[in-house]
């Protein structure tokens, strides 16, 4: 009986624990301000010069420095190459499949500033790699080896060798819609910009009423199965001391 009162009260918590998680980004949705074309930003940030307001905005991704990449050739204006290489060489990594002897590794990295541009405005954003979601944006591209010199910068290949197949290439490419959410602030030259951004999304997003709405009715279920469970874990435990 204490097993299944330890079992209630443990996944009552738990369910507690995802309806504040829930409540507080619904929250965090509600306060968005939705910006329908870039040039409204502006507008916003001279109504409101000091708040910093966060808000989110759809554009295409622009650069004036965009970068070709050495391998997949695409325009971008961020690039990442990753490997998994063996630091156990004696044994054949493609064959084995024991993951403790592999790790994957980041061997080169380049990003230029960029902007998203809707056609009415453009707005610069900073500090996207760090932000949820930005790596689910990246257009990804496997290669059967790194690049020697990336390689070598790091290892020598009598110490290690490189997973085949594992060799991967992730670019946000020039063109790309994005939907941004951050805090909106203007930079030096009193440009409106996004200085901080937490979250990025492939494609346009209206619906982040509707987002915050579902969340809010998916934590006060949460919330009722959590008090629900703990009630009767608590139960269960009260009778199992007073009958023992």
């Amino acid at each position: 009986m204490i097993e299944y009162a330890g079992l209630c009260i443990s996944v009552g918590i738990l369910m507690g624990a995802y309806c504040r998680t829930d409540k507080r980004k619904a929250q965090d949705l509600a306060r968005i301000t939705q910006i329908d074309e870039l040039k409204g930003l502006v507008e916003l940030l001279e109504k409101e010069p000091l708040s910093n307001p966060v808000v989110a905005i759809f554009g295409t991704v622009g650069s004036n420095s965009a970068v070709e990449t050495t391998r997949s050739g695409t325009l971008c204006v961020f690039s990442e190459e990753t490997a998994r290489v063996c630091y156990k060489p004696e044994k054949n990594c493609n064959t084995d499949s024991s993951s403790n002897e592999s790790k994957e590794v980041m061997l080169y990295r380049k990003d230029v500033p960029w902007y998203l541009d809707d056609g009415t405005g453009r707005v610069y954003v900073k500090g996207t790699q760090f932000a949820k979601g930005f790596y689910d944006t990246l257009n990804k591209y496997i290669f059967t080896e790194p690049v020697m010199e990336h390689f070598e910068r790091f290892f020598s290949v009598k110490d290690v060798q490189f997973v085949a197949n594992s060799c991967c290439e992730h670019v946000l490419e020039i063109g790309k819609p994005l939907t941004v959410v951050g805090k909106a602030e203007r930079d030096k030259n009193g440009s409106p910009t996004i200085g901080r951004v937490y979250q990025v999304f492939n494609g346009r997003i209206n619906n982040f009423d509707e987002l915050a709405s579902d969340l809010k009715s998916n934590s006060e279920c949460y919330e009722m199965w959590s008090l629900l469970l703990t009630g009767i874990g608590v139960s269960i435990l009260a009778v199992s001391v007073l009958t023992a």
